[in-house]
């Protein structure tokens, strides 16, 4: 039972059936793989699932995206994401939906298990287009190409930013930077540069013409004094090169009379590529990552994993020693039935550290349709705006009235752009210009749903057999009162009643148990000459 989709297919499949099948799609070996394994896994491993994609539930986003995601599940465990896919909402946008199958996936499954497998197959792909652009994947764990990207994402966040801090051991004193680049730009140029490269930037202006040319000039790093490079070592070399290019380019142009140019129309620029900081403060306050730990899981007794702020799952022991090593922890509560975070307040505009948690792990996301920045980058939107001047009057700072918004979505909503609204807690109404209508939740957490049901067992497990008075701090709980106590023999119990015209017994007193006449005003339905059994035990109160 411990087979697969995926492994079942590439075991059985023939090389010439596969050639065949590749012939017929006129795609490569691979997609004939993939294309197979989808198939087998939706109609024969969720039979459920695939009933709702034919009636329309489903995009066919949603489609491939299961298929990815349960190609690698056990046959014993299929039934389960079957069942729960077969009730799972539809109108969710397909980032939140895979992130909510994963996490459903991860619950069933030894998340140990599956990433050693991602690990057995861990590879770098590229694939060229005739545009002239091209792909580079990698294929491997979760945890090490989520906490890679983060560590590159804010490297060119400080970058972009102008953020010089960081790097003030590799920059010359008073130096600035001045970046145009975008952040994506800026991840890409990081990620492919293989060795430090320093070069400079001529840039020329005509006084006659008006005309700027720039040209870049290569700067032989093994040319620098010694093998240790200096800021004045930079200094120096920029300065050396850039009088030479000035003097070759006057050369070359013949006469700077000519044309109008002088050597003191250039202007100078010099670019250093800068090496990623690794000391532990850099990562604190740049790359740090937010990870949500279910509390069984924190104290040993589960091994449910726990999840980035993406929704991405880590294994149970990676999850612990990141909450032992962390400095914050925040408590975010979950709705038991979905595993949704639910309400945290403010009455402040700034949004509390523990609300912007609280709405990370809730939407994940950027909330506008097709968007998949992240949250945890993202600014928080007050849907109706912040009345600063009447703070109770309206715009207040909780979830009814918050979500994310990327910074450019962000703007354009403050441009009027669109419009978005909350009609009820949890859920937004989007409506764009055009009269496109978009309705979006927050995906439920199935890990915080299993949760709360091991809390419930892990509860019902350790609560006394009823009628064993059982005690919190030394509070009696009401739901599980103590058993009623056999008075003596021949004694009343507590509350037990009796007429007669004389005091039935002896009177109570000073602790001691006695006969106590009723009092008429406690109830109009008290029987003359009435008689309670006071046991004299103080009230457990």
């Amino acid at each position: 039972m411990n087979q697969t989709f995926y492994g079942w297919v590439h075991e059985l499949s023939q090389a010439e059936d596969i050639a065949e099948f590749t012939t017929v799609m006129g795609s490569t070996t691979a997609k004939a793989y993939t294309q197979i394994t989808s198939a087998m896994t939706l109609i024969h491993g969720l039979p459920k699932f695939y009933q709702r994609c034919l009636a329309g539930d489903f995009t066919i986003e949603h489609v491939n995206a299961t298929a990815h995601a349960c190609k690698d599940v056990k046959f014993e465990n299929l039934p389960a994401v079957d069942d729960y896919l077969a009730e799972r909402r539809a109108d969710i946008t397909i980032e939140t939906f895979k992130k909510s199958l994963g996490m459903k996936i991860a619950v069933l499954e030894p998340l140990e298990d599956r990433l050693e497998e991602a690990s057995k197959r861990r590879r770098v792909d590229i694939t060229t287009t005739p545009d002239g652009t091209a792909y580079l994947t990698l294929t491997g764990p979760a945890p090490e190409l989520q906490a890679c990207y983060l560590r590159i994402a804010a490297f060119a966040r400080a970058i972009h930013s102008g953020n010089i801090a960081p790097f003030s051991d590799q920059m010359p004193t008073g130096a600035s930077m001045d970046d145009d680049r975008g952040i994506d730009a800026l991840m890409f140029d990081i990620l492919t540069r293989t060795c430090p490269q320093l070069k400079i930037q001529v840039t020329s202006n005509n006084t006659t013409t008006g005309e700027t040319s720039t040209r870049d000039i290569p700067l032989d790093r093994d040319g620098l004094n010694g093998t240790s490079v200096t800021p004045e070592d930079v200094i120096n070399a920029v300065n050396e090169a850039a009088a030479g290019a000035t003097s070759s380019a006057e050369s070359a142009a013949g006469s700077g009379a000519r044309s109008g140019r002088a050597a003191g129309d250039e202007d100078v620029q010099a670019f250093a590529v800068l090496t990623m900081p690794t000391h532990g403060q850099w990562f604190e306050s740049q790359a740090r990552m937010i990870t949500t730990v279910p509390f069984l899981t924190l104290t040993g007794d589960s091994d449910l994993p726990g999840s980035f702020s993406s929704g991405s799952p880590i294994p149970a022991d990676t999850v612990r020693r990141v909450a032992g090593h962390s400095k914050t922890w925040t408590r975010i509560l979950t709705d038991p039935a979905t595993g949704t975070p639910i309400d945290a307040k403010a009455t402040t505009y700034q949004i509390p550290a523990a609300i912007r948690q609280t709405l990370v792990a809730k939407w994940q996301m950027c909330t506008i349709p097709g968007c998949i920045r992240r949250a945890e980058t993202s600014e928080i939107d007050h849907i109706v705006p912040f009345d600063h001047d009447h703070p109770e009057q309206g715009g207040l700072t909780r979830f009814e009235n918050l979500h994310p918004l990327c910074k450019m979505h962000h703007q354009a909503k403050t441009d009027r752009r669109y419009s978005v609204r909350m009609p009820r807690t949890g859920l937004l109404e989007y409506v764009f210009r055009h009269g496109i209508t978009a309705e979006v939740s927050p995906g439920d957490h199935p890990i915080n749903a299993e949760h709360a049901k091991l809390f419930d067992e892990v509860h019902f497990r350790e609560k006394p057999p009823p009628g064993t008075g059982d005690q919190v701090n030394g509070i009696p709980d009401p739901t599980n009162p103590p058993a009623p106590k056999s008075p003596p023999v021949g004694r009343p119990f507590h509350g037990d009643t009796c007429v007669s015209e004389q005091r039935p017994g002896p009177a109570p007193g000073d602790g001691k148990p006695g006969w106590v006449k009723s009092n008429p005003f406690i109830s109009s339905s008290t029987v003359q000459n009435e008689w309670i059994w006071d046991s004299g035990e103080r009230p457990p109160f």
